[in-house]
């Protein structure tokens, strides 16, 4: 398969790149430079009329929204690891659901912390108060969970990647994430494999390929 990914590097395009690391893709990558606005731009529209980030370009097919990504890529190598086995719909509906509560119901929290701006055209700080708030009781159920191992107990899974982009991205936006050692356990864990350091590797590295400085991985 001929695979480019359009990315901004710790953006949630991160959790698709980790996605195509671990099931081991050959892919190509494009930055789409979010500084100059690029994603809002004619050229970047013509590959994905949302302006958004991740895009997944597959033999000639664009596939957007992280989640439809990520079980697209599931469906086309099960071996990959992205999940736990699961024999039948039924058995991985929970797998599915988790995918649709990170994109549907975390990642918008996380926006509202990170870029309030972006919810109102008003003042910005009882969005963000109001993220965090919201955020803090997702974090209590996340730490129960994830007490002593991962999301699905002993294997990891790309919703591990999901939830670590989704916390730590909320960090940056003035979440109080020290307040969860198991969250912070987690975030080391998950940085440390493999497929998440190659990940990191090739963020920076489309950095300093387009000059994009001041982004902290």
């Amino acid at each position: 398969m001929n695979i480019t990914l359009y990315q901004f590097p710790g953006a949630c395009s991160r959790v698709t790149m980790n996605a195509l690391e671990e099931i081991g893709a050959d892919y190509g990558d494009i930055l789409v430079n979010f500084r100059e606005g690029a994603q809002k731009k004619e050229d970047y529209l013509a590959v994905n009329p949302k302006g958004k980030v991740p895009a997944l370009i597959v033999d000639g097919q664009t596939l957007t929204e992280n989640a439809a990504i990520i079980w697209t890529l599931h469906c086309l190598k099960p071996e990959g690891g992205l999940f736990p086995k699961a024999d039948g719909p039924l058995a991985s509906h929970g797998q599915r659901a988790d995918l649709a509560w990170c994109s549907g119901t975390m990642h918008p929290t996380v926006r509202q912390i990170r870029m309030p701006m972006r919810w109102t055209t008003g003042e910005t700080e009882g969005v963000c108060a109001h993220g965090i708030e919201t955020m803090l009781g997702e974090c209590q159920r996340l730490s129960k969970r994830l007490a002593g191992g991962w999301w699905y107990g002993p294997e990891w899974s790309i919703i591990d990647t999901y939830l670590y982009w989704g916390y730590s991205t909320a960090e940056k936006g003035g979440f109080p994430l020290d307040r969860f050692p198991v969250l912070l356990e987690h975030a080391e864990r998950v940085r440390a494999r493999p497929s998440f350091q190659r990940v990191l590797a090739r963020e920076q590295a489309s950095l300093d390929k387009t000059g994009v400085e001041g982004i902290i991985l």
